[in-house]
């Protein structure tokens, strides 16, 4: 009998919307992991300072540094992009030349163990347009979930003109779950680099 061939070409991975649920909360085990990769994060954008604190008695926790932040275009290509190569060529920081910390790249999917949704605020400058710029960008990772193809997966943001006198940096707000709440008991933590 003659074979006869139904089909030929070639297909791609495809990914679910869980997929950042699996970077997030399965390869980060504990709350203080997440922040760990979070810091991480903000010494490698130049950050001197880090402060965590819990905001609204408890019910959110606000994760804020004074980095470099980032432009609409680094957001798009860098923090929105998974498994990114950009740190495998950059091993300094742009400012202050530090050696990169990060390696494993999952500080962003770690965000998602320590609450149900994220508002990331970042203001930076964009060399493109040649002013400060605040983005805003909203996480709510249950729809993410919900997602048959992570390309589905869309992140609502806004970008604005900040005010000349405004202070780089990132600012990550976190409803918090209860296993953060405990872990951090109401405390504000400073991390100076």
């Amino acid at each position: 009998m003659t074979e006869t061939q139904l089909a030929k070409g070639s297909i791609s991975f495809q990914t679910e919307g869980r997929l950042l649920q699996e970077l997030g909360e399965r390869l980060v085990a504990k709350p203080e992991v997440a922040l760990v990769e979070i810091v991480k994060n903000a010494y490698d954008a130049d950050a001197s300072i880090c402060e965590v604190q819990v905001r609204d008695e408890g019910k959110s926790i606000a994760i804020r540094d004074d980095g470099l932040g980032m432009t609409l275009d680094q957001f798009g290509k860098r923090w929105m992009r998974i498994a990114t190569a950009h740190k495998l060529h950059e091993n300094r920081s742009a400012k202050f030349r530090r050696r990169l910390t990060v390696k494993r790249r999952i500080g962003r999917f770690a965000v998602r163990f320590l609450g149900r949704a994220l508002v990331l605020d970042s203001i930076a400058w964009d060399e493109t347009r040649k002013c400060l710029t605040h983005l805003k960008a909203d996480f709510d990772w249950e729809e993410l979930d919900k997602q048959q193809n992570l390309d589905d997966a869309k992140i609502p943001y806004r970008l604005t003109r900040a005010e000349p006198s405004s202070e780089t940096g990132t600012t990550l707000t976190i409803p918090s779950s209860g296993a953060m709440q405990i872990f951090l008991l109401r405390r504000i933590f400073v991390l100076q680099f």
